[in-house]
């Protein structure tokens, strides 16, 4: 039969896999008229399409009149070597796959065996399986299905065992978890590991879809069905090409060569891997096929036709996940795709492995070698690597901004044409929007980056606030300026995160994200509106009660809670909108937790509910992680407030539990290596409560590394700087409790050093910064006293006398001032 032959069926049967099954048979009679050889040979592929289950191989091809008519042998509690088979798992076009268990006492294990169907036992198909029990046995990777035995039947035929896997394919676990596109990045990484591992023993695996790749229910990736792998080097035979063209079946993923019936190589693997991507980022294949074609022939006539961009692809689709994610695959990600499915193999990616590299690079910020080396990239770059010209450069990128923007607002003045007006608008709305987004991007969580994101605030806030007035009614426009503030509050004073210190810029760039954004809602009550007023409300308030202004922080997480209710209350909402009604009750009871102890734990532990489900669905997500631990560490927190030391010692270690593996899975990301060195002060500081110094040391320790380490690559962050300064107290702390105080002594003077080199604590600073200076000296005292050295030990605990008193008022710090005020009180008395 001639290869013309076998696309002409391919073609059918993909075409008729389109139609329901009732609809099947009126169309194959209308397509191929009197040819009833060619009904016969398409729905041949049709029952062993329906018959298969696909665990390790999905639907083959057979010839027409290859296999005789048979009677299916029941395989049924029959044992093959050690293995005793207990049910089917499907059946392919070539074979069969059963599930069977170790069956000779030694111990138990689930496994898959693999069987000719009978009636294919013919020469080459013997061989062919022989050929894939051979390459199986030469892999080993903990993302390939591993063989674990093989042999023969009574009959002689061969046959595969090979790992039992549970798991859904990559697509589906992915859409089913509605998995963040990092997450969806990750599995790919993994896979492309695997292939890569293939290529590396001179194999192709030429079949690389969905359905060939699972997911198990731990989130890992397994590839498999290696029944068309090849080996690179060994000839094939025309008979054998031929073969290999008619079981993949799968003309969307397939490469231009190997649609043009051309030998495949490691390129057409990568290919295939970027039509993956495509399929996991976008929600649909890279080409929209034309009606009146299908399959093959389809595949063959967009052969020249360039894909669709990715996020072009997602923004029109009909999915709103993948609508509301369209934006995240702009630039870099387009760029990588696009590469991938290049027509030509010498234009796409090397390796899977230099693919799952720029994909990596992507998620650390950094520049892939897919993109385009434009002005604006180029400048991201430098950020990124934050080398000495960064600065010019980050200053050149922002004056272009700023003088686009003059020009455009002067031409307005001057003009008073409305039309000309909007035109220049809109391209300002363009360019300021793509430099905030990348440069923010890329500067976000860099260790180093607190001057290029310095130089951010300070150059644009004051052109980009010259803007408000020119909003108009453009919702779209007061969107953006939205998003603009908020992150400039982000890095001016989110104290959970790397930010200037700025704590009352923060504040003022938050209230004016949120008047924008109220605005909006009024206007456009929409779920993704309502869900960014949401967000706007909390983020002032936990910065405001940061500054120990509850009064006004408690009525503002209260109004997002509403939101948060509106948004959660029909059947439809997601998992991130879940997300968020569980942030306003985390930040609705840690306000709480030094007024209303018994409605905080209410608030957290609902919102400890939600934040486990979202989690068990996606443990491989590390916002997911991150905020397991974020909880736990409030509950630590609310519990403390109420002196209930061990039962928060235990939310401390908890959080410090979920965070942890973060760090060794994300080892440059700063707000993660930030987030785990306060887990593990924590649970230090609970350890010293309960006057357990040496558990304290071994958390605090590894604290006191990471928080060194950030304040080393980024030196002139002030926040750095006195979060190495909060841990040395922690560290001095546990030394006086072992009695040790000279020890003691040498770390409290260096956090004193740090304090001091700070600007003073304002009113308007987080809680833990007003506290510092005040603490550092009264542990200065203590140590001081403790070696008999009574004029230094008054000095200090006079000083932070003096500190903490305008503190003892403050609703969220009054407590613990008052604490360290009379115990310094009790320490100089007793040293007069």
């Amino acid at each position: 039969m001639q290869l013309e032959r076998w696309h002409q069926i391919k073609d059918l049967f993909s075409a008729a896999l389109e139609r329901t099954a009732a609809d099947r048979s009126a169309f194959l009679d209308q397509v191929c008229g009197a040819d009833i050889e060619l009904i016969a040979q398409v729905r041949s592929l049709l029952d062993a399409h329906e018959s298969s289950l696909g665990f390790i191989e999905r639907p083959a091809a057979e010839r027409a009149g290859l296999a005789q008519a048979f009677e299916p042998f029941d395989w049924h509690g029959r044992r093959l070597g050690n293995y005793r088979i207990v049910s089917e798992l499907g059946r392919g076009g070539m074979s069969h796959v059963y599930k069977a268990v170790r069956d000779d006492d030694q111990y138990y294990k689930e496994v898959a065996i693999k069987l000719l169907r009978p009636g294919l036992d013919t020469h080459s198909l013997l061989q062919r399986l022989r050929d894939e029990r051979q390459i199986l046995a030469e892999l080993s990777h903990p993302n390939i299905a591993q063989l674990l035995d093989g042999g023969v039947t009574e009959t002689g035929a061969p046959y595969l065992v090979m790992e039992y896997i549970e798991g859904e394919p990559i697509d589906v676990y992915c859409e089913q978890r509605e998995l963040s596109i990092d997450a969806r990045i990750n599995l790919v990484r993994s896979l492309c590991g695997a292939v890569h591992y293939v290529h590396q023993h001179l194999m192709v695996h030429g079949d690389l879809k969905g359905g060939n790749i699972l997911v198990t229910n731990d989130g890992v990736v397994k590839l498999l069905d290696f029944g068309i792998a090849k080996l690179l080097n060994t000839a094939s035979d025309a008979s054998q090409s031929m073969i290999n063209q008619v079981v993949a079946l799968t003309p969307a993923y397939a490469s231009p060569e190997q649609i043009r019936g051309e030998s495949i190589t490691t390129a057409s693997d990568v290919y295939s891997l970027g039509v993956l991507v495509y399929k996991l980022l976008a929600g649909a294949l890279p080409f929209e096929v034309p009606a009146e074609l299908f399959g093959w022939e389809a595949a063959a006539a967009l052969g020249d036709r360039p894909p669709r961009l990715p996020s072009v692809a997602a923004a029109e689709g009909k999915v709103a996940s993948y609508r509301r994610t369209a934006r995240q695959l702009r630039g870099d990600l387009d760029a990588i795709i696009i590469k991938a499915l290049a027509k030509e193999p010498d234009d796409r990616y090397g390796s899977a492995e230099h693919l799952a590299e720029d994909l990596r690079r992507h998620q650390r910020g950094f520049p892939v070698d897919a993109h385009p080396d434009g002005t604006l990239y180029r400048t991201r770059k430098l950020v990124v690597r934050h080398k000495a010209a960064t600065v010019a450069t980050v200053l050149f990128a922002v004056a272009f901004v700023s003088g686009s923007v003059a020009t455009a607002w002067q031409a307005h003045i001057a003009s008073n044409e409305r039309a000309r007006a909007e035109r220049h608008l809109t391209e300002i709305r363009k360019l300021t929007n793509t430099y905030l987004r990348d440069v923010y991007k890329a500067a976000m969580n860099l260790p180093g980056a607190t001057e290029v994101r310095k130089l951010l605030v300070e150059n644009s806030l004051k052109h980009i606030s010259a803007l408000e007035d020119e909003s108009q009614d453009s919702l779209e426009f007061k969107r953006e300026l939205a998003w603009a503030y908020q992150k400039f509050g982000d890095v001016q004073g989110d104290y959970l995160g790397a930010n200037l210190g700025d704590t009352e810029g923060a504040v003022q760039s938050y209230r004016r994200a949120l008047r924008l954004r109220e605005q909006v809602a009024e206007q456009s009550p929409t779920r993704e509106d309502l869900s960014e007023l949401l967000s706007s409300y909390l983020a002032l308030s936990e910065l405001l009660a940061a500054q120990s202004k509850l009064e006004e922080a408690i009525p503002l997480v209260e109004a997002a809670h509403e939101i948060g209710k509106q948004l959660v209350a029909t059947a439809d909402a997601t998992a991130a909108e879940h997300r968020l009604m569980a942030a306003t009750e985390l930040a609705l009871g840690t306000h709480l937790s030094t007024i209303d102890l018994p409605r905080a734990l209410a608030a957290l532990q609902s919102a400890q509910v939600t934040l486990e489900r979202l989690f068990a669905e996606k443990p491989e997500d590390p916002a997911a992680r991150l905020d397991m631990a974020l909880i736990h560490a409030r509950i630590g927190f609310a519990l403390g407030r109420a002196e209930q030391y061990e039962s928060a010692l235990q939310a401390y270690l908890k959080s410090s539990e979920y965070v942890e593996p973060l760090v060794r899975g994300y080892p440059a990301d700063a707000g993660i290596m930030r987030g785990a060195a306060f887990a593990a002060v924590n649970v230090g500081e609970y350890y010293n409560f309960l006057n357990k110094p040496d558990q304290a040391l071994e958390y605090i320790q590894l604290a006191l590394g990471r928080v060194e380490h950030l304040h080393a690559v980024d030196p002139v962050n002030e926040q750095a700087a006195l979060a190495v300064a909060y841990v040395l107290n922690h560290l001095g702390e546990s030394y006086l409790l072992k009695g040790q105080a000279a020890t003691a002594l040498t770390h409290l003077n260096r956090a004193l050093q740090l304090v001091n080199a700070a600007p003073p604590a304002k009113p308007t600073d987080i809680a833990e910064v007003r506290m510092l200076p005040g603490v550092t000296n009264f542990r200065l005292g203590k140590a001081h006293a403790m070696l008999n050295h009574p004029q230094d030990a008054a000095t200090h605990l006079g000083t932070s006398v003096t500190h903490f008193q305008p503190l003892t008022d403050d609703t969220v710090i009054g407590k613990d001032a008052q604490r360290f005020t009379d115990q310094a009180k009790q320490l100089l008395d007793s040293l007069s």
